[in-house]
C-alpha cells in the first residue's frame, strides 16, 4: 500500500469516526391525535356564551340606534317643513348639523361594530388558549408526539379523534366566559336644536 492510499484509508476513518459516534437515535413511529378544532370552537359552551353574550348586546345596541335613527328622521322632516320660512343661512346651519348628526352616528355603529368584534375575538382567543392546554394533555395522556387538525386528513382509524374528549374537558374547565364588551358611551342622541323662529 502506497503512503498515498494508507493517508487517504486514515482521513477516510477518521471522518467515518464522528458519523458513527453522532448518529441520531431511530425516529420513534408517530402517534397521532386528531382534533377539528372548528367544532370545538362551535360546540363549547364558553364559545356558546360569548357568542349569546355578544348578539344581546348587538341586539341593544341596535334598538338604541333604531331610536336615533328615527330621531334623525324626525329632525330632517322638520327641517324640509321649515324651509321656506328659515332664513337660507339658518336652514344651512341646521342642514349641516343634521349632516353632522347622521355621520355621528354612522361612525358610531361603525366603532361599535369594530368593537364588538375585537371583544368577542379577544374572548374566543381565551377559549381558544385553553382548548390548546387541554389537546396538549390528552397528547401526553395518549403519548401522542403528533396532533392534526381533522380537516388536513382524507381518511383516519376511530379512536384516534379526541374533539369529544377535549370539547367535554373545555366545558368543565371553561363553561362560561365574560366578554369585555364595549361601553355604552356615545349612544345617547343629542338634543335637538333650538327652533328658530
Amino acid at each position: 500500500m502506497t503512503p498515498r492510499a494508507r493517508s487517504l484509508l486514515t482521513a477516510l476513518a477518521l471522518a467515518a469516526a464522528p458519523m458513527a459516534a453522532t448518529a441520531q437515535p431511530a425516529v420513534p413511529p408517530p402517534v397521532i391525535v386528531v382534533v377539528d378544532m372548528t367544532q370545538i370552537m362551535r360546540d363549547a359552551k364558553a364559545a356558546k356564551d360569548v357568542q349569546s353574550q355578544v348578539e344581546t348586546a348587538m341586539n341593544a345596541y341596535s334598538k338604541v340606534v333604531s331610536q336615533r335613527e328615527i330621531e334623525l328622521k324626525n329632525l330632517r322632516d322638520e327641517l324640509e317643513r321649515q324651509r321656506t320660512v328659515l332664513a337660507p343661512d339658518v336652514f344651512n346651519v341646521r342642514s349641516q348639523d343634521y349632516q353632522q348628526r347622521y355621520a355621528g352616528l354612522d361612525h358610531d355603529v361603525q366603532a361599535k361594530r369594530q368593537a364588538m368584534q375585537g371583544s368577542y375575538s379577544e374572548a374566543m382567543t381565551k377559549i381558544e388558549n385553553v382548548a390548546l392546554q387541554i389537546i396538549a394533555d390528552v397528547a401526553k395522556e395518549r403519548k401522542a408526539n403528533l396532533v392534526v387538525a381533522k380537516a388536513a386528513l382524507l381518511y383516519m382509524n376511530d379512536g384516534v379523534d379526541v374533539t369529544a374528549d377535549v370539547t367535554q374537558r373545555l366545558d368543565a374547565k371553561v363553561p362560561t366566559m365574560a366578554v369585555n364588551l364595549p361601553k355604552e358611551e356615545g349612544t345617547q342622541a343629542p338634543p335637538p336644536p333650538p327652533r328658530g323662529k
